[in-house]
């Protein structure tokens, strides 16, 4: 866990925030799909 937080806060000081948005896109359509699995059951 330590070195993710690490890996986002390189020692410029600067986050990739096109990374972090990807990632972020893909945990919401992940969300999305689970629930989507939920509800056609």
């Amino acid at each position: 866990m330590h070195g993710i937080i690490e890996s986002l806060s390189p020692e410029n000081g600067q986050i990739d925030w096109k990374w972090v948005g990807s990632v972020f896109v893909f945990y919401v359509v992940l969300m999305i799909g689970a629930a989507g699995v939920v509800i056609a059951h």
